[in-house]
């Protein structure tokens, strides 16, 4: 599709923003523990902190503010209003019972997962590095454009949000090494160019 083709298509789907799919959050509450859906820079601070505390960072919102302003979007707005609730009584209730809780239960039960990690990496991957790179490389061609970027149509700073590295969003942590999570999305980015 040409550039112009795209900002064409794309003006139909204003103001909505690719966050704003609630199924979506929802089964990011049911893979892994709330905290590592927490922002970056919040995470460690508030590991052990109530749900509607981590809630108020989850990584998300913060692809959802005005560039210009740094301000929530209309749309987060709207979206956190509509399922604020349900994503905090969601995570209360996935506390103990989500995929990387149930596959830690598992491992501490003498159980060898092995096939069961490298399905939960392989989803970590494609979920966390695969669909946001695609996605930043699909926005690099259509929205780049000098002196200044084409905002995503959310109005969010998909600069910012969607590269993995920014994010170090990971699913399951106890199933990487350093190493890897250090250079999460990295891998993709060399193969991409290459």
């Amino acid at each position: 599709m040409e550039k112009e083709q795209f900002l064409k298509f794309r003006m139909s789907l204003l103001p909505a923003s690719g966050f704003q799919s609630g199924q979506y959050r929802m089964i990011e509450i049911f893979a892994t523990d709330f905290t590592n859906l927490v922002a970056k820079d919040k995470r460690e601070e508030l590991r052990g902190g109530s749900i509607e505390e981590q809630f108020e960072h989850i990584y998300w919102k913060f692809g959802a503010t005005e560039l210009s302003t740094g301000k929530k979007t209309l749309t987060l707005k709207q979206f956190e209003k509509k399922y604020a609730d349900t994503f905090i009584a969601l995570g209360k209730k996935c506390a103990d019972y989500n995929f990387n809780k149930l596959y830690r239960q598992l491992k501490e039960a003498g159980k060898d997962t092995p096939q069961l990690a490298d399905q939960l990496r392989q989803l970590d991957t494609h979920v966390n590095v695969n669909w946001p790179l695609a996605h930043y490389k699909s926005a690099v061609k259509y929205l780049h454009r000098e002196p200044e970027e084409i905002k995503a149509t959310g109005g969010t700073n998909w600069q910012k949000y969607l590269p993995p590295r920014f994010q170090k969003r990971i699913f399951y942590p106890e199933l990487w090494t350093t190493e890897q999570i250090e250079n999460w999305g990295k891998g993709w980015v060399e193969n991409a160019l290459s």
